[in-house]
């Protein structure tokens, strides 16, 4: 009696995630020989750490840009100066005093304190 002839079979699959250039190229550069696999796995590596340095840059840039455009946002706000009105009450020498903001208010107090009605 033969004994049943092996196959082996070796694949790859990318579990979930996107497909990135950094995969596809980290499996072309495995299926490579040997002095050139090793070369090309490094260079990768090191190319990722660039890309991912850059892409921090680029974020960190447009927080910073968000941080100014909200600071120059609360520094016209600061600039607003509440709104006094004084009426006279029953009581002699006691008047009413209400202070306001001076921005409308269009609803809950909750959209004042969390400035929703400006974020649309």
């Amino acid at each position: 009696m033969e004994s049943p002839e092996i196959i082996e079979h070796k694949f790859e699959y990318q579990w979930g995630g996107e497909d990135t250039w950094f995969t596809k190229a980290n499996r072309w550069a495995k299926k490579q020989k040997f002095p050139i696999n090793h070369l090309a796995l490094g260079l990768i590596a090191w190319l990722w750490e660039k890309w991912v340095d850059g892409k921090v840059e680029m974020e960190m840039a447009s927080v910073d840009k968000q941080a100014e455009e909200i600071k120059k946002q609360w520094e016209e706000e600061e600039k607003q100066e509440p709104i006094v009105e004084i009426k006279a009450s029953d009581i002699e020498g006691l008047d009413d005093i209400r202070i306001r903001a001076p921005f409308s208010v269009d609803g809950d107090w909750n959209d004042i304190a969390l400035n929703y009605k400006k974020w649309r």
